[in-house]
């Protein structure tokens, strides 16, 4: 592994828990879910327990009942088509 890579998914997980932990009671946070049998992992998984409760934080202003997450570092490569994997 290259010595100057970081891994910034733990740091990221935080943060996403840390901005929106007024929530926690109507949030599930999954921290790298497995999506098959594969090596396939998103970096976070956040449900929304309560449809009816309005987050107010700007993070989530576009969350639905099922939020992917997914980290990309300044060196990653990004298309449309990366929102469209889940």
């Amino acid at each position: 592994m290259n010595e100057d890579h970081i891994n910034w998914h733990g740091a990221f997980y935080d943060a996403i828990r840390l901005e929106l932990e007024d929530y926690l009671d109507i949030l599930t946070f999954e921290f790298e879910h497995q999506l098959n049998t594969e090596p396939l992992i998103i970096d976070a998984l956040i449900l929304k327990k309560k449809k009816q409760v309005v987050i107010e934080k700007n993070i989530a202003a576009i969350f639905k009942t099922t939020n992917v997450l997914e980290f990309k570092s300044p060196e990653d490569y990004l298309s449309i088509s990366d929102f469209h994997m889940a």
